[in-house]
């Protein structure tokens, strides 16, 4: 049976009333579908209430405020996100590449939920599993600890606000903006740019609007995988490890002589 977690400190505990029929976890259903019905802006207590046939003081008995149901929101989408069996570091790029699209998938599928995740510390269990698996894998590979932690806040932050430009991108399309079109009307303004003032931008409009969304987060993870490779240690971390054991044994001889 997996140990008990620990409280979020600034969750305020609360107890609830037997009589009510309400529990956490219906709340949280609850806001989640409202979240993907109308936005975060949607998910209040009083609408959340209202969807429950309640009113927003019986939620008080199960969530402190609103703050505290967008990190529960938040931890129930992130709970969605299906990690590897375990880490590779022998292909790490890759898993990581791997876990950043299924992160994104399952961020986008629910509207502007990432906004939630900008600014906030991961402490939710699920939040803490893929926190902990990433930093299991950076570690094997030979990253140095402060990199490892860093290297964390980086990466989420890459996938958060790419998740939260695709969810903007949707509302367009959803409110009826033909995104082929919006993007057409770009390539013609940039090619429309004075060239004596724009040479450089009016000669890459092409370039500049080229690549689907996919191609261009790939991009971004990549360019940021390879910043990180360039913290690596000349040799693997496996082989420094056997060199560390024989230069104790060595130390140990000598002094043993």
């Amino acid at each position: 049976m997996p140990a008990q977690m620990p409280a979020i400190p600034w969750h305020k505990p609360r107890k609830a009333d037997p009589r009510q029929p309400l529990s956490r976890s219906l709340i949280i259903e609850t806001a989640l579908r409202v979240l993907d019905a109308e936005g975060l802006a949607g998910v209040t207590m009083r609408r959340v209430a209202q969807e429950l046939g309640t009113g927003p003081a019986s939620l008080y008995a199960h969530v402190s405020n609103k703050e505290e149901l967008f990190e529960l929101l938040l931890e129930r989408v992130v709970s969605e996100i299906r990690l590897p069996l375990r880490p590779e570091p022998e292909r790490w790029k890759e898993q990581i590449t791997e876990i950043c699209f299924e992160a994104q998938r399952v961020l986008t599928s629910h509207r502007d939920v990432s906004l939630v995740s900008l600014g906030s510390i991961p402490l939710g269990e699920s939040q803490l599993t893929l926190t902990e698996f990433l930093l299991d894998l950076l570690l094997r590979v030979g990253l140095p600890p402060q990199v490892t932690a860093w290297a964390l806040d980086g990466l989420g932050q890459l996938i958060d606000t790419d998740a939260y430009e695709s969810s903007v991108y949707a509302e367009r399309i959803a409110r009826g903006t033909d995104i082929h079109e919006y993007f057409g009307q770009l390539h013609s303004f940039l090619e429309a740019l004075p060239t004596d003032r724009f040479p450089v931008l009016q000669g890459m409009a092409d370039t500049m609007v080229s690549g689907d969304g996919d191609e261009r987060y790939a991009f971004k993870v990549e360019v940021f995988l390879r910043g990180l490779e360039s913290y690596l240690p000349a040799e693997p971390p496996t082989r420094g490890r056997e060199r560390g054991r024989e230069r104790g044994r060595e130390r140990g001889r000598r002094r043993s002589d």
